[in-house]
């Protein structure tokens, strides 16, 4: 199951994070963070999430947008509401906007598996009522695997411009689902985990030449509009910064 966990505070993430992976519940969770709502929304945008753990108050947005989208694009996608709120409204507004459950801080490692154990319960619930029975879709799926080493050539080719999962579903004519499942099957790794690997490994190619400007390096690799958002995310990735890389190569 790949879960979501957002929240403004990455101590609490990876607290969260570590809850999840020590649950002993029959299910293999993939939890990737997020610490603010534009950081999550790309993520939904990329990867099939099936699990949404959000906080409700961040800077730059409210974890209840996030619900409201998701459900918006009738995702299948459980949803579970995190706050040290308890107010009514706060729990209203997230049960109305169709989140599954509201859970209060702190988060308790029993009570969290216990919501967890009953949204994957609902969620295995309707996907047995979704399942496909249809033989034509199921064909359309075995003939999308083939397209797949197709898809990543795409990504190598236009690394520089905005790549979103949903687009190149509605190219290969499948479900964002089955092209998020098809993808990992085929690369071993999420939509977004690999064009980010891609872009990264791009960028150190670019970076080994002093002539070119980390800026232009950036612009390069698909951050033409967010340039810092390119140095957090190959520092991360690489472990030492675009500028402090390119210094150790030369």
């Amino acid at each position: 199951m790949n879960v979501l966990v957002v929240d403004d505070e990455e101590i609490i993430c990876e607290s969260i994070k570590a809850d999840f992976n020590r649950m002993d519940c029959g299910i293999t969770f993939d939890v990737t963070t997020a610490v603010s709502v534009a950081e999550a929304e790309i993520i939904l945008e990329n990867e099939k999430i099936d699990l949404l753990v959000t906080d409700i108050n961040m800077p730059g947005g409210s974890g209840l947008l996030l619900v409201e989208k998701v459900r918006k694009k009738n995702l299948l996608c459980g949803i579970l509401v995190v706050s040290a709120y308890d107010d009514f409204d706060y729990v209203r507004n997230a049960f109305t906007l169709g989140a599954d459950d509201y859970i209060l801080k702190p988060i308790a490692f029993l009570e969290l598996k216990s919501h967890v154990e009953k949204i994957a319960a609902k969620l295995k619930s309707i996907e047995a009522e979704h399942s496909i029975t249809d033989g034509q879709a199921e064909e359309k799926e075995k003939t999308a695997v083939f397209g797949m080493e197709e898809v990543t050539e795409y990504i190598r080719q236009h690394a520089d411009e905005k790549l979103s999962a949903a687009d190149l579903a509605k190219k290969m004519a499948v479900s964002y689902n089955s092209f998020g499942k098809l993808f990992k099957d085929h690369t071993q790794m999420t939509f977004s985990n690999y064009v980010l690997h891609y872009r990264m490994e791009l960028a150190k190619e670019y970076l080994r030449d002093s002539s070119i400007k980390i800026k232009q390096v950036a612009s390069k690799v698909g951050y033409k509009e967010n340039p810092q958002h390119f140095s957090r995310d190959f520092t991360r990735q690489v472990g030492v910064s675009p500028k402090g890389y390119r210094e150790n190569r030369n």
